[in-house]
């Protein structure tokens, strides 16, 4: 199996995933009033390529059917995991894996 044997949504799902890697736009706002710390982060990046990972992903799960038999089990790998990254790249997008204000 190559990346020629991957399809169109298959290639963009992993593109997306490995760019929500890179890829980092992010906000971080702290505060300390009378002792109680506050902290609020955001990853923008992370947030749109985690989306569209899994967009791409779930939109190639849809269509493994239309694929060759013996392409299909790559593109199932390939898609389920830039859908379990997508959601990992959301997580950490919104701060609950692997922010700093944990």
């Amino acid at each position: 199996m190559s990346w020629s044997s991957l399809s169109g949504a298959s290639k963009a799902a992993l593109i997306f995933a490995i760019l929500g890697f890179v890829i980092s736009f992010t906000t971080l706002s702290t505060s300390s009033i009378n002792g109680v710390r506050t902290c609020s982060y955001m990853d923008y990046g992370a947030l749109l390529f985690g989306a569209l990972a899994m967009l791409a992903g779930s939109s190639g799960l849809m269509r493994l059917r239309d694929l060759a038999p013996d392409a299909r089990s790559l593109n199932l790998v390939v898609c389920v995991a830039a859908d379990v990254v997508g959601v990992v790249h959301i997580l950490r997008g919104i701060g609950m894996v692997g922010g700093p204000c944990g």
